[in-house]
């Protein structure tokens, strides 16, 4: 499968926060389900975040997500 470029853009800034995605699958228009080693359940984002802050917002979700699975 064909990855767009500006979602392996966001791809690589999450792998440098330090989560690593195993699996990438397209979904419905421009949603695409990603797979991480660190999670149980796959998330569903969208390759049209242009804005960095919005790329920061969503490494600080995964990091939440991340300590919630932690505890349980």
């Amino acid at each position: 499968m064909k990855v767009p470029q500006v979602l392996r853009r966001q791809i690589v800034e999450y792998e440098k926060a330090g989560f690593h995605v195993t699996n990438v699958e397209p979904r419905s228009g421009s949603h695409f389900m990603l797979t991480f080693a660190e999670f149980s359940q796959p998330v569903i984002t969208t390759k049209n975040i242009t804005c960095p802050r919005a790329i920061k917002n969503n490494i600080a979700n995964y990091r939440r997500l991340q300590r919630e699975q932690g505890e349980k």
